[in-house]
């Protein structure tokens, strides 16, 4: 009987331990891990205090250590299963998406085969690889390059800071620090559409809005007034349409711009007659 196997020893007393006895610790002891390591055994109890947090590599092939995955969603939600969604946080990775994946991007930190789990950087100072197209201006930042798990992208504006670089041109090795807050980078605003306004509407300029220092064209057609923007214009009257201006990523990677210069139309006022 399985109360026989497993009743205790007296102090002194030979131990002899029956199969069926040991059996059941090794049972007990599998049951633990499963349920303190958490999904399948493949990750630990979370620990973000560090930046690093677990993904699962859902990009399609095996990833090599300090490659990168855009964030796509989280594995385990609450309602599949609350208590591990409240105890541990798994997001799953995939190719990089310049549209979906600006800002929201992880750097492993260990190599983690397809479909597996493994931890990666969300937070803090990392190695990486970085792609330099050009020495013209030297880049600061640096992005997730659409389409590429291989490496990162030097960029004038980004959401990683370069912190140091070999040198020269091509894919080489870098130490960026990514999860910082967002950063205002200067604009060249170029007037795309939209009229200036008068005595009874406001004016409804649209712009291109251009990378400062090296011309791409970062959006089309963009009315600064419209959400993720944050400019306000006086509800009536003519205005001078901008050149210049400053903007950020927010947190779901779209551009915003936050001050544009441009200003009222104001015509100057005559000079008053003097009185006789």
């Amino acid at each position: 009987m399985a109360g026989d196997d497993l009743k205790k020893v007296a102090r002194g007393q030979a131990l002899r331990i029956p199969a069926a006895a040991y059996n059941s610790f090794i049972d007990a002891a599998v049951d633990y891990r499963n349920r303190t390591v958490g999904i399948e055994g493949e990750y630990k109890q979370r620990d973000t205090r560090n930046g690093v947090i677990f993904v699962r590599n859902d990009s399609g092939g095996d990833l090599e250590q300090f490659e990168v995955l855009g964030i796509d969603e989280i594995v385990i939600g609450p309602e599949d299963n609350e208590r591990e969604f409240r105890n541990r946080t798994v997001l799953a990775g995939v190719t990089p998406d310049e549209t979906e994946h600006r800002g929201r991007f992880v750097i492993v930190a260990e190599p983690i085969a397809s479909g597996k789990i493994g931890r990666a950087y969300i937070d803090g100072v990392t190695p990486v690889k970085l792609d330099v197209p050009d020495e013209e201006n030297e880049p600061r930042f640096a992005e997730m390059a659409d389409g590429e798990t291989g490496s990162l992208k030097a960029m004038t504006v980004g959401s990683a800071a370069i912190l140091w670089r070999k040198g020269g041109t091509g894919v080489q090795w870098a130490v960026v620090r990514i999860g910082q807050a967002p950063i205002l980078f200067p604009v060249e605003l170029e007037k795309s559409g939209g009229e200036q306004g008068d005595d009874e509407n406001p004016a409804t300029w649209t712009y291109d809005v251009k990378d400062a220092f090296t011309g791409e064209t970062l959006e089309e057609g963009v009315d600064p007034t419209e959400e993720p923007h944050k400019w306000q214009r006086p509800s009536v009257g003519q205005m001078i349409e901008a050149t210049f201006g400053y903007a950020h990523y927010n947190a779901d990677g779209d551009l915003a711009l936050g001050w544009i210069n441009e200003m009222v139309d104001q015509e100057s006022c005559e000079e008053s007659s003097g009185s006789s």
